[in-house]
């Protein structure tokens, strides 16, 4: 019989910890549904999924009395799993990126924000790969891409090295990663159910920011409460997201060919197998020229988190008269903005054109000459408040769809 009115006693106790060293921890982890399952669970150690109305935190028994003995490892591993609603990895859902390398990176983006002796042993840690000298701080992307970095090494320099070995040892049911096993059903629900979900986590996070003191806030890790205050201070959408993804998946979503088979089969001399994929790319591209305030940009980069979150992989482009540089967005801001001069359509238009994106949105006031280049794909120009009116013969020139912000 699983001791279903102890262990949550228990779990109380780790609360109370919490609201004693963190209290903004302690209001997310008293906002969850608990639950103790037994032998047969798919959870087999302690981690967060969706309940049946809200998410959960499920917390096996067995693991619990056998592997989380000591009150600072509960303390750890509650506070892990916390922090993985903070950076919402739960929601991350990139069908093309390898899972063990996917979660391990997680790990390390979380770790960081819980002491080494409040987790298990085998615990991942940036300094667990020492070779690869991995700065504090960072996405997950940027862990995941060094860590594919390191895989593909193998037979390389960084053959035998310690590094390359941990990588090798590393399974999907070990070194705690066996714990991200429910987000799987989280990301296999629909889009309409995964809002709904992540609705539900605004809310918690709201509602735990409201009841942490000022100076409980205030002594949180710089990188953690910036994140947060994106999230739950970020203005809502001023364009509906969903339905200008929709646009551009009805003309422009591109259909792409991938090989089921890596390589040619000796045996019957075939060729790989053919699997069509839809995969919707966006260019996003910013106007920085001199006439665009900080204001403006900070609104730009909110309408394209909300993109990025309804579902797009976009690319940015900074441009004033000409492309200065361009990065994949993964949800940040950038602290430095390029450019600040004039204003020319041209180059930017030319590059997307070489890229062939699934459509291209252009953030800018529309003050320019006319572009002479002709686009091949959909465009929407996204015009800031004090731009161009729709009035304006400017703006007929602009060549796709117009939307005044």
């Amino acid at each position: 019989m699983i001791p279903t009115t102890r262990i949550l006693d228990e779990l109380a106790r780790t609360g109370i910890d919490l609201l004693l060293r963190e209290p903004f921890y302690a209001h997310v982890f008293g906002s969850l549904n608990k639950e103790i399952v037994g032998e047969g669970h798919v959870v087999e150690t302690l981690a967060v999924g969706q309940g049946h109305h809200a998410l959960t935190l499920y917390v096996n028994a067995g693991f619990w009395d056998t592997v989380l003995i000591d009150p600072q490892h509960r303390y750890g591993v509650v506070k892990h799993e916390l922090l993985h609603l903070v950076f919402r990895h739960l929601f991350v859902k990139e069908p093309y990126f390898d899972p063990m390398l996917l979660n391990i990176a997680f790990d390390l983006v979380v770790n960081q924000y819980v002491e080494r002796s409040q987790l298990p042993d085998d615990s991942i840690f940036l300094e667990s790969f020492p070779n690869l000298a991995l700065k504090p701080g960072q996405t997950w992307f940027y862990y995941y891409k060094q860590l594919e970095e390191l895989r593909q090494s193998r037979g390389g320099e960084a053959s035998g090295s310690p590094d390359q070995e941990l990588l090798n040892n590393i399974r999907s049911d070990s070194h705690g990663l066996e714990r991200h096993q429910p987000w799987r059903e989280i990301r296999s629900r629909s889009e309409l159910e995964r809002d709904a979900t992540e609705l539900h986590l605004d809310s918690l996070m709201q509602t735990a920011h409201q009841r942490t003191s000022a100076h409980a806030w205030g002594a949180m890790p710089g990188e953690v409460r910036e994140l947060l205050e994106q999230q739950l201070l970020r203005p809502a959408a001023r364009l509906n997201w969903r339905l200008v993804l929709r646009l551009f998946a009805e003309s422009a979503s591109k259909t792409r060919l991938k090989n089921t088979i890596k390589r040619p089969s000796k045996r019957f001399g075939t060729v790989p197998g053919l699997r069509i994929r839809h995969r919707q790319r966006l260019l996003v591209v910013i106007d920085t020229s001199g006439s665009i305030g900080q204001d403006d940009l900070t609104l730009f980069f909110n309408e394209i988190f909300h993109l990025w979150r309804a579902g797009a992989q976009v690319d940015v482009l900074e441009s004033d008269t000409k492309v200065y540089r361009q990065y994949a967005y993964r949800g940040a801001t950038p602290e430095l903005i390029t450019g600040r001069g004039g204003t020319n359509f041209n180059d930017a238009l030319e590059q997307a054109n070489r890229q062939h994106p699934d459509g291209l949105i252009f953030f800018t006031d529309g003050f320019a000459d006319k572009p002479r280049v002709q686009m091949r794909m959909p465009v929407l120009w996204v015009i800031t408040r004090r731009g161009l009116e729709p009035k304006q013969l400017a703006w007929a020139e602009l060549p796709g769809r117009k939307v005044k912000m």
